[in-house]
């Protein structure tokens, strides 16, 4: 084994990462070339589970619950040492390639009915990682390609969702993070238990009925798994700054809480 390879690898394993695989960086799907690193050889496609219960009482999504994610992409590569030859760099969301595909043809995982990337341990309870780094590991170091397995398709999460079943245009956690929206979507909105994002999808799919919490001692800081008003008014900039939906700013959460 590659020593590049087997230190990402005890690395990742370390911080509670273990659904990783490596592609070589020629066959991934690059969607923005302006941020994609010069001579990328290789890149480690990553699962960072979120999942830390029900949280039944919650009027945000799960995903919502915990910090902000981006902030733990963050942490994770500033503690990364590298090893002094060549660069490694770490994404979530603002990779410069297609995740989903690259993660697919990683093995890691499948897409739901729903849309969502799947992985055997944390459902769709997950947050894609992306590495990429100019190291050239062992060949055998690099993922085969494929699907790992596939979806019941048993349709639970269209019957679960009119956005699924084709009766509207739009999802519930997209709408929800609409700056603007009508008085009609703003009534729906209200009629909703979460005031930011949707799980129905998700909590009603068999695939993500025994998912494991995660080990990632990250997301079990700072929970927060229920808002109101007042308390997203007197949060400091900083405090907000560090939830996932902050990024949409104050009004929007406002809106959604029924104080304009």
């Amino acid at each position: 084994m590659s020593k590049v390879y087997t230190k990402i690898k005890e690395f990742l394993l370390g911080e509670g990462i273990e659904c990783f695989s490596a592609i070589k960086a020629e066959n991934v799907s690059v969607i923005n070339e302006r941020i994609m690193p010069e001579n990328a050889k290789s890149c480690v496609m990553f699962f960072i589970p979120y999942y830390t219960g029900k949280h039944q009482n919650r009027n945000v999504s799960l995903y919502s619950v915990s910090l902000d994610y981006h902030l733990y992409i963050k942490e994770l590569s500033a503690k990364f040492d590298g090893d002094g030859e060549h660069y490694f760099k770490f994404f979530a969301d603002t990779s410069p390639i297609n995740e989903r595909r690259a993660a697919i043809d990683a093995c890691l995982g499948f897409i739901g009915q729903n849309g969502l990337l799947f992985s055997e341990k944390y459902g769709s309870y997950i947050f894609i990682g992306t590495l990429l780094t100019d190291a050239v590991f062992d060949e055998d170091e690099y993922a085969a390609g494929g699907e790992k397995k596939s979806c019941k398709k048993c349709g639970l999460c269209r019957k679960n969702c009119a956005f699924l079943r084709g009766e509207r245009d739009y999802c519930l956690s997209e709408l929800s993070q609409r700056k603007n929206v009508t008085d009609e979507e703003l009534e729906i909105i209200h009629s909703q238990k979460l005031v930011w994002g949707c799980d129905a999808c998700q909590e009603i799919c068999p695939h993500n009925k025994d998912v494991e919490i995660t080990p990632i001692e990250f997301f079990h800081r700072d929970l927060l798994e229920k808002i109101d008003a007042d308390m997203i008014e007197n949060m400091s900039k900083d405090e907000f700054s560090k939830r996932a939906y902050a990024w949409r700013g104050k009004k929007t959460l406002l809106r959604n809480l029924g104080k304009e």
